[in-house]
C-alpha cells in the first residue's frame, strides 16, 4: 500500500531538500508527496525547483499541491512542517520592543524575550495543526523543522499524542562547515553532543573511522584558525564561540549567531561595535520587503548571488537533511543513528530531567526513535541548558492556558530581563501586538 507524505509550508526551501532524498531512496517509488502552503505563489515557486529534481529519480512520485490543511493531512503517514506567518517581518518586531525598555539581543528566534513571544505565536499556530492531525491522520508521524524548536517540541509532548519529532540543520550542519574550514571533508568529523536546540556542547568528536577521539586535535585546529579569530563576509561568525569555549572549557555548537541566544552575557552593548556585532532588525525588516521571489534567488541560484564559500558543495550527502531518512529506518525497520534530533531526554544527559527535550543523538529502532546515553554536564553548561528547559516548560504552558502570570514569570527568568518591570513592559507591548496570533488571551 502506497502512503503519503504532507509538506505544511510547501513554499519554504526546506521542500527542496526533503525532495532531494524522495528521489535517493527508492522506498518512496510510489508514494504520495503532497505539497500544502497558504500561498499558490510560493508553492508554485517550489513546485518547479523540485520537478527537476523529482524528474530525475528512476521511480515516481505523485506530487500533489494544494491550500487545504484538511485535505493535505487526510489519510497522511507522515507530516514535514516548515510554516509560520510574516516571519520577517514579526522577527523584527520581536527585538524592537524590548529594546524600548532596554533588553537588547542580536537575535531572537530561539532564546530571550524574542524567542518566548515567537514561541507564543507558533504554538497557537500548532494547536490547530494538531488538532487537525488527531482528527484526520491519528497515527502519523509529526516531523518538525519550525523554531523555535525546544519550545514547540515541549508543546508536542505536553498538549498531543502525536508522534513528533524535532530536526534542525545545526549539529551536523555546522561541523559539515567547520571540517570545511579546517581543512577536512565534510562528514570526515564525527560528533557526539547535547543541549537545547541552536546550543549543543561538545562531549567528544572523532574522525570517522576510527575509534579514537580527536578532540584535543579538533581544539588545537579551532584555536589557531583564522575563522575563529576574525569576522569574514558571508562566513558564520565563530568569534564568540571561541570566546565561549575558553571561558566554559566545552566547545558550543551553532555558530554566534544561534548560541548568544542563551548567553546574554556575551559581550556589552557597548562592545557590539567593536566586535562587529549588530542586531538583526534592520536585516530582518530589509528580507520582510523582498518578494519571496527575490530571497529564493538569493538562497538558492549560483554564485552570482554571493554564494558563500562554505559549505563548498551544498549537493554533498552529509548535508542531507534528517526526516526522510528517519522515515525509511521507521519504515523498513533498519536501526539507524543520527547525530542530533529533538526528542525527550530519557537519561542522554544524566543530570537533567528524563522528561525534557534536548537536541540530543538518537536511533530510529523498533517503531521509535530513542535518545542515546551522552554523559553530564559540566556545571556551566549544565546551567545554562537547565534554565531554559524550565522556561520551555514554563510558557508553554503560559501560552495553552492564557496565563499572563505565568508569561511574566517566564520573562523574568529569561537571563536577558533584569527586572520585573522590564518583564511587565515588554509582554504588555508584545500582547498589544500579536495579539491575534494568541487566541487564549484575547
Amino acid at each position: 500500500m502506497k502512503k503519503k507524505l504532507t509538506m505544511i509550508g510547501a513554499g519554504s526551501g526546506f521542500t527542496i531538500t526533503t525532495a532531494k532524498e524522495l528521489a535517493v531512496h527508492e522506498l518512496f517509488s510510489g508514494w504520495e508527496f503532497c505539497m500544502m502552503d497558504i500561498s499558490t505563489d510560493n508553492m508554485n515557486v517550489m513546485l518547479k525547483k523540485i520537478k527537476p529534481i523529482l524528474d530525475q529519480a528512476q521511480w515516481k512520485i505523485k506530487v500533489t499541491v494544494t491550500t487545504s490543511l484538511q485535505e493535505a493531512l487526510d489519510g497522511c503517514d507522515y507530516v514535514i512542517s516548515s510554516c509560520e506567518p510574516l516571519r520577517y517581518i514579526n522577527w523584527a518586531k520581536d527585538l524592537e520592543i524590548p529594546e524600548r525598555y532596554g533588553v537588547y539581543q542580536v537575535k531572537g528566534e530561539n532564546g530571550g524575550p524574542g524567542g518566548i513571544i515567537h514561541g507564543m505565536r507558533n504554538i497557537s499556530m500548532f494547536e490547530k495543526i494538531l488538532k487537525e492531525m488527531a482528527t484526520r491522520c491519528p497515527h502519523a508521524w509529526l516531523m518538525n523543522f519550525t523554531n523555535p524548536m525546544s519550545i514547540l517540541c515541549t508543546y508536542f509532548k505536553n498538549y498531543s499524542k502525536i508522534k513528533a519529532l524535532g530536526f534542525c540543520h545545526q549539529v551536523h550542519g555546522s561541523f559539515g562547515v567547520i571540517a570545511e574550514m579546517i581543512g577536512m571533508e565534510p562528514g570526515e568529523l564525527e560528533v557526539v553532543s547535547a543541549g537545547v536546540n541552536h546550543l549543543n556542547w561538545l562531549f567528544d568528536v572523532r574522525k570517522k573511522g576510527t575509534g579514537k577521539s580527536c578532540m584535543d586535535e579538533f581544539l588545537g585546529k579551532v584555536r589557531k584558525s583564522k575563522y575563529w579569530k576574525k569576522r569574514f563576509k558571508n562566513i558564520p561568525e565563530q568569534n564568540f564561540t571561541l570566546e565561549a569555549l575558553n571561558t566554559f572549557n566545552m566547545y558550543p555548537i551553532g555558530y554566534d549567531d544561534h548560541i548568544i541566544e542563551y548567553m546574554p552575557f556575551f559581550w556589552e552593548k557597548s562592545e557590539w561595535k567593536k566586535h562587529g556585532v549588530h542586531a538583526l532588525t534592520e536585516f530582518y525588516k530589509g528580507l520582510a520587503k523582498q518578494t519571496f521571489r527575490e530571497v529564493k534567488k538569493q538562497q538558492l541560484l549560483g554564485a552570482e548571488y554571493d554564494k558563500p564559500p562554505f559549505p563548498r558543495d551544498n549537493d554533498h550527502p552529509y548535508y542531507a537533511e534528517k526526516p526522510c531518512q528517519v522515515i525509511v529506518a521507521l519504515e523498513t525497520n533498519t536501526p539507524t543513528y543520527f547525530d542530533a534530533i529533538n526528542i525527550k531526554n530519557n537519561g542522554a544527559v544524566t543530570n537533567l530531567p528524563a522528561d525534557v527535550i534536548l537536541d540530543v543523538p538518537g536511533i530510529a529502532i523498533g517503531g521509535e526513535v530513542r535518545s542515546i546515553h551522552v554523559g553530564e554536564l559540566p556545571p556551566g553548561p549544565l546551567e545554562i541548558c537547565r534554565r531554559q528547559t524550565v522556561l520551555h516548560e514554563m510558557i508553554v504552558k503560559a501560552t495553552v492556558e492564557g496565563d499572563e502570570s505565568l508569561v511574566v514569570q517566564t520573562l523574568c527568568l529569561t537571563p536577558y530581563v533584569h527586572s520585573v518591570t522590564q518583564a511587565k513592559n515588554i509582554w504588555k507591548a508584545y500582547k498589544k501586538e500579536f495579539i491575534e496570533y494568541l487566541p487564549a488571551f484575547k
